[in-house]
């Protein structure tokens, strides 16, 4: 697929951004690229494209800080969102995507309603909430590319630093992309060198900006971080509502 140096640029800047957002909160690249990048090339190719990048910026983000990833919760979340995985792809044959997509959709809007809702610091929840997120996290990245709304909403509820938080929604959703690639290598959509091509290119930019959002995320206080969280589930929920009855 050919591009110009205008439009190759347009998706370097994307990327960027994409990469700015991750390397702050450990998730949301792909509720900035993959709108933003389907302006310039079909869908498939897009997904295929920000994939890799995702992946690069999971494994930067998880590797800048090892120490900080809570070991305790990525063994919680991590076989439940492989398991999570394996049933997206089933339903994904089995069911419309708009309906759990709609679902997902409305339950993290509900989130953000009730954060908003509520006074003051938000309840602690207990470690066995980690198995439904990691669950509904696995189907939805299966199912429409939007696993980091359950890991992150878990992980913001949970008694963790900000460090700890980015840490584990990195290597968590890292699982999640590393599964998506495989099943899109399956489906032939990594054999364009096209995509490779493409990710090569705007690469750079994904990992200058990483370095960037390294530098802000460490003058941030938690709760500064568990806003941007917030402001970005609220953006993904009502993304998800949308996309589901466009497609109803």
């Amino acid at each position: 697929m050919d591009f110009d140096l205008g439009i190759t640029l347009a998706l370097a800047a994307i990327a960027f951004a994409a990469a700015f957002v991750y390397g702050v909160t450990g998730f949301g690249a792909g509720l900035v690229a993959i709108p933003l990048a389907s302006l310039f090339f079909e869908m498939r190719f897009v997904l295929a494209v920000f994939a890799l990048l995702d992946c690069v910026n999971a494994v930067r983000v998880s590797l800048s800080r090892p120490k900080a990833i809570v070991r305790e919760e990525a063994a919680r979340l991590v076989p439940t969102c492989i398991a999570g995985v394996a049933i997206g792809a089933l339903l994904v044959l089995a069911l419309p995507a708009w309906i759990l997509m709609l679902a997902l959709g409305l339950f993290v809007t509900a989130y953000i309603l009730y954060t908003l809702a509520v006074r003051g610091a938000l309840p602690t929840i207990g470690t066995r909430w980690a198995y439904l997120a990691g669950l509904s996290g696995g189907i939805a990245s299966a199912m429409f590319g939007a696993g980091g709304p359950p890991y992150a909403i878990y992980l913001s509820m949970r008694p963790h630093g900000k460090e700890e938080m980015r840490a584990t929604l990195a290597v968590t959703s890292l699982v999640s992309i590393t599964a998506r690639i495989v099943a899109f290598g399956l489906a032939g959509l990594l054999d364009s060198g096209a995509v490779w091509r493409t990710a090569l290119a705007i690469l750079p930019a994904s990992l200058l900006a990483l370095w960037l959002a390294d530098r802000v995320h460490r003058v941030l206080s938690r709760e500064a971080v568990i806003a941007a969280i917030r402001v970005l589930l609220g953006i993904a929920g009502v993304s998800l509502v949308v996309r589901a009855l466009a497609i109803a």
